[in-house]
């Protein structure tokens, strides 16, 4: 079920409407802890955050 929401498109205050689903929330999120520099977030290393497994806007989790 998505959501429509406001986000920060970048860095400068401007701002675009979305539709959000739980990932993409936390996509856009981690963009933003990123700089905006979406070809970071792939590199991100903070692995004790606990949205660093949907990072990438899909679902990672591997049964243990």
């Amino acid at each position: 079920m998505a959501v429509k929401h406001i986000v920060r498109r970048d860095g400068k205050g401007r701002t675009k409407v979305v539709d959000l689903t739980p990932l993409k929330a936390i996509r856009l999120h981690c963009i933003e802890c990123m700089g905006f520099q979406k070809s970071f977030v792939n590199k991100c290393s903070s692995t004790l955050c606990p949205l660093h497994p949907f990072r990438t806007g899909k679902t990672s989790l591997r049964p243990r």
